[in-house]
């Protein structure tokens, strides 16, 4: 008995003694957690980079982070494409200067099987979704400029926004970049059976560590650095091929607009909604201090865009963030700006030159 009251006091006392060494550090304990382990760092990764869902800053993010730390990315003979289809991936370019790919992030039709079979066995895979109206209104404008043009679009007269909706022989298929393109890019395929769709679904949840969703991007990101254990200065961002210019907006829709849209699109409804519930789930699951961190984060974020956006003009060369509740400090410089808003096809050549993957 008494052997036993010694080892319980034993534990408390070291349990004691542990907080207040935390508190002499003015750290929690669960930064603590944090700091020790950054050595395990996720880098194996596989990005399903969904159509106009914020996709190609979250590339810039994977860009930098395997850029920094001498990663193979996953390229093949198409300038920015994995896949185009959900049986097999485009003929890839194998790096003449590496060994194994570390992560995937070029845009593709998701197959477990075609992503799995040029990633490591330990890949972590994420993916990102946007409310399907508003990646609608995205997609409308981004593909009506000269530059991104499809035909199918180009032929639309007038307001290709409403058109599309309310004239079924512009866009006729059941899958195309403006109708249903979030789940044809996860590689669910054309169905009407709920249950079918709902099993496809659950093997997605098996597969897919976190899907982020757009209008929660800040929070997104902190649960995505808390998973892969990395750190504020891995998800810095500037968002990266927005479309600028005028252009549509849902305020051209009627209710009854809004209404054959959903019916439209019904699919990626389905998806977003899957996705939408499951992110929230997990985000409750963290400690309350997610809250602070988020907020914490977004002030980052914005003297982080007062910086770079300033250019040369600042006489500031670098900025200097300080050590926070969850994170050590850290310095940002004009490079690496500069490769925040570097383009996405112009920082494809860089990492295809460094590696060996050139077309």
């Amino acid at each position: 008995m008494k052997r036993k009251l010694c080892v319980w006091c034993l534990v408390v006392a070291v349990i004691v003694s542990i907080y207040m060494l935390a508190q002499q550090v003015n750290i929690t304990m669960s930064t603590a957690i944090y700091f020790s382990s950054q050595l395990e760092e996720v880098r194996h990764i596989g990005f399903l980079k969904v159509h106009k869902a914020a996709s190609s800053t979250m590339q810039n993010i994977f860009f930098r982070f395997g850029l920094k730390r001498n990663l193979t990315f996953v390229f093949t003979n198409h300038p920015n494409y994995f896949s185009r289809t959900v049986s097999q991936h485009l003929p890839l370019k194998m790096p003449r200067f590496r060994g194994d790919h570390d992560i995937l992030c070029t845009h593709g039709i998701f197959n477990i099987q075609t992503y799995g079979s040029v990633l490591p066995k330990d890949a972590t895979y994420i993916a990102i979704v946007r409310e399907p109206l508003e990646q609608f209104v995205s997609s409308i404008n981004y593909y009506s400029q000269p530059s991104s043009q499809l035909p199918y679009i180009s032929a639309i007269p007038g307001n290709k926004l409403t058109a599309l909706i309310r004239n079924p022989k512009f866009d006729k298929g059941f899958f195309s970049y403006t109708k249903n393109s979030m789940a044809r890019d996860f590689g669910i395929s054309i169905s009407t059976n709920q249950e079918t769709i709902a099993a496809k679904l659950t093997e997605l949840n098996s597969i897919f560590k976190l899907v982020l969703l757009v209008e929660y991007f800040e929070e997104s990101l902190i649960l995505l650095k808390r998973y892969f254990k990395w750190k504020h200065v891995d998800i810095l961002f500037i968002s990266n091929n927005v479309h600028s210019k005028e252009g549509w907006s849902k305020k051209d829709l009627t209710p009854d607009d809004i209404a054959k849209f959903k019916h439209r699109n019904w699919l990626d409804y389905y998806v977003y909604d899957h996705f939408y519930e499951e992110f929230w789930r997990k985000f409750r699951f963290e400690l309350l201090d997610i809250h602070m961190e988020v907020l914490y984060f977004k002030r980052v974020l914005e003297r982080l865009a007062s910086f770079c956006r300033a250019g040369n003009e600042s006489v500031e060369r670098s900025l200097e963030v300080e050590t926070s509740t969850w994170d050590a400090g850290f310095r940002v410089n004009r490079e690496e700006c500069d490769l925040m808003l570097k383009n996405e096809l112009d920082f494809i050549s860089v990492l295809r030159q460094k590696q060996g993957s050139e077309l």
